[in-house]
């Protein structure tokens, strides 16, 4: 690049692949936002459609045209567009989403304010046709987004606005088809701070080509290693049943009804999930415990038997019994050194 130009403020990384229905929509929502200096990053990862016609019928400086001579993938395209990025902070968009005109701007006013923030997504609307829209609501702060990360993505990819120095030593894994952003969400959240903007800026558009019957198969079985890898992290064994365990103490089920032996092996697993914690320290202890809590609250009024007479002193002496469990093995710890 030559020295005597500035490099833009914002990278936009835009992947293309056969996106000729939506693409126009799409790219107009970054033109047409508030913020003005942003280098758009188009990569055509070799589409067959008009998407590459469409593309060059843009006559704007700040579109940079790239084209795959043949396909790569979603994730490669991905950190093609991360290794190319020339600004100090890096942004991403579908070619199928409409970005709110002040997305922008909203987003590097949090990063003006909060420079220990690494991650700002917002939430967003979803629409389709003959639909109602929904927004969809993530937690604000980053020690709720990391907790929900444990088995959920509780941030919006095509939201997502990124510091460059925080991403600059990250990329999406290809190991992790349909799951490349929770992935990189789970070890970026290690080194730096996330947030969620309480707005929606941006319309998530759900369609048939969003994602295929096989993807989303696979979707389904690289969460659970996600979710499974994390578990590990903090020590307690990664298996089908701690996964599913996990996944009904974090995220609402929609099993309608629970034994009292469900429940209590719950309760079980909950108190070694906050005393494992206890020891690694990845989680907000605090927030960790208000929402093992809350849930197995709600969990509770969905037992068998609501007469469960020993759920008070289950709900009320966890924390007793994990903080109890700490100190035994904080002494039997020195007894070894002694």
């Amino acid at each position: 690049m030559d020295e005597n130009l500035k490099a833009p403020h914002v990278s936009v990384v835009m992947p293309v692949y056969n996106g000729e229905k939506y693409l126009r929509e799409a790219i107009d929502s970054i033109l047409d936002q508030t913020f003005k200096d942003f280098e758009l990053l188009l990569i055509n990862d070799a589409s067959t459609d008009n998407s590459e016609k469409i593309i060059n019928s843009y006559n704007d400086s700040r579109i940079i045209y790239i084209k795959n001579e043949q396909n790569l993938g979603l994730i490669k395209t991905l950190n093609k567009g991360l290794d190319l990025a020339k600004g100090e902070f890096i942004a991403r968009m579908d070619q199928d989403d409409i970005s709110h005109s002040e997305r922008f701007e909203k987003q590097l006013i949090i990063f003006k304010k909060k420079p220990e923030i690494g991650v700002c997504g917002t939430w967003f609307t979803l629409f389709r046709e003959n639909h109602e829209d929904k927004i969809i609501e993530h937690p604000e702060y980053n020690d709720s987004i990391k907790i929900g990360l444990l088995t959920s993505c509780f941030i919006g990819h095509p939201t997502v606005m990124m510091r460059k120095k925080a991403i600059e030593n990250y990329r999406y894994d290809v190991n992790y088809q349909a799951a490349e952003d929770f992935e990189l969400w789970t070890r970026l959240i290690r080194v730096t701070q996330f947030y969620n903007i309480q707005e929606s800026l941006l319309k998530y558009r759900f369609h048939n080509s969003n994602i295929s019957v096989l993807e989303n198969s696979v979707q389904v079985v690289n969460t659970k290693i996600i979710t499974g890898n994390q578990l590990k992290y903090i020590d307690i064994a990664n298996s089908d049943e701690n996964i599913e365990l996990c996944n009904i103490l974090l995220v609402a089920s929609s099993k309608f009804r629970f034994t009292n032996d469900e429940f209590r092996k719950l309760v079980s697993f909950a108190n070694q999930l906050e005393y494992q914690n206890l020891q690694k320290k990845v989680y907000n202890e605090k927030k960790f415990h208000e929402i093992i809590n809350r849930r197995l609250i709600e969990i509770f009024n969905k037992t068998v038997d609501k007469k469960l007479s020993t759920f008070p002193f289950l709900l009320k002496n966890r924390k007793e019994i994990i903080l109890q469990r700490s100190i035994l093995a904080n002494i039997k710890m020195l007894a070894k050194m002694i």
